[in-house]
């Protein structure tokens, strides 16, 4: 079978247009600076980056509250969107990670880490630090990371910022000494 070298030529321009059109990132990138500090406790920006929009001009982050005084809640916006949050709480002892995400966010089968102190799925993680010992408050303080569209899903980035973020809050030694 032949074809005319005119038809072949036009074939090979639309796949190109085609393969370019596909290509093409309409220039969006990330524009913004990751912070490697939420809520005032250090967290792997690397990991943060990976969660966040691939694309956007201005991050912002609103904080609320403190853990000192029993809870605190960091917003992180995109170009005016909220993409992440974190909140941290002081509760009663007893409570587990797994528990936090399947009660607060519904999801069934998160993963576990670190002795089951840290539980995690793409888009959201629980933390919690056992306040226990003569000289503390017998409390656990609890942490909770989500994220919301357009920010990503990233099981493994989810999994490396909460357990970052976790660290450098037992680095605080956050647990409050009794009265």
């Amino acid at each position: 079978m032949r074809y005319a070298p005119h038809a072949l030529r036009g074939a090979s321009l639309l796949v190109a247009a085609l393969t370019a059109v596909g290509c093409s990132s309409g220039g969006s990138k990330q524009e913004f600076t990751v912070p490697n500090v939420l809520c005032g406790v250090s967290v792997p920006s690397k990991a943060l980056s990976q969660l966040l929009p691939s694309s956007g001009k201005r991050l912002s982050v609103e904080r609320t509250g403190s853990l000192d005084e029993g809870s605190a809640l960091c917003t992180l916006k995109v170009d005016g969107a909220t993409v992440l949050e974190v909140s941290g709480e002081r509760i009663d002892s007893g409570d587990s990670a797994r528990n936090i995400l399947r009660s607060r966010l519904s999801i069934q089968d998160p993963r576990s880490a670190e002795n089951n102190a840290i539980a995690y799925a793409d888009h959201a993680a629980a933390s919690l630090i056992k306040c226990r010992g003569t000289d503390v408050e017998e409390e656990d303080i609890s942490t909770l990371i989500k994220t919301l569209k357009p920010a990503h899903a990233d099981e493994p980035a989810m999994k490396q910022l909460i357990q970052g973020y976790t660290n450098s809050l037992k680095a605080q030694s956050p647990c409050k000494e009794k009265s």
